[in-house]
């Protein structure tokens, strides 16, 4: 289970989302045009009502697991960090499953990381970010994501001092 991050702290370039009030009411407008009832999308989800209506209105903090199960049961999906690196855009993926693929596997070296050091997720998160880490860590999933725990620890530790990977 992945812990609780405030998702204000991630910027989300990409998908034009700047905070959790925009992520909500993105959520709710997908769910309204679909035409599904709150109560029908917490039980698939397996939240509450009252956490749907929380996340829908922007309110407290949610694990990116409940988030990233309910984008995925509404046929939605973000990019936790599609930052510009310098100079260079980067491209925009068109493969969904991909994309997912990516971001899960972003927020499970994130979560390892921040477990090994003991630290929290979003301070890992941010630290990785302004080290330009997380767009390497997209750009090298293909060689990266059979790795070990160890290997991507290790990878990302290489990373925060300087080194090569």
């Amino acid at each position: 289970m992945f812990n609780k991050i405030d998702i204000n702290n991630i910027i989300l370039y990409n998908s034009g989302m700047d905070s959790k009030i925009e992520i909500g009411e993105r959520i709710k407008s997908k769910r309204l045009q679909l035409n599904l009832r709150m109560d029908d999308v917490a039980k698939e989800v397996g939240v509450t009502r009252s956490t749907l209506w929380s996340i829908e209105n922007g309110n407290g903090n949610y694990s990116i697991d409940t988030l990233l199960r309910l984008l995925s049961f509404l046929g939605m999906s973000f990019d936790i960090d599609a930052q510009k690196q310098g100079s260079r855009k980067r491209a925009t993926r068109t493969n969904r499953a991909l994309d997912k693929k990516i971001n899960r596997f972003i927020v499970m070296c994130v979560e390892q990381y921040a477990s090994s050091i003991n630290q929290t997720s979003a301070s890992v998160y941010n630290r990785l970010n302004k080290a330009g880490i997380i767009g390497e860590l997209k750009d090298d999933y293909e060689d990266m994501h059979g790795m070990s725990t160890y290997s991507i620890n290790e990878y990302i530790d290489k990373r925060l001092t300087g080194g090569k990977a």
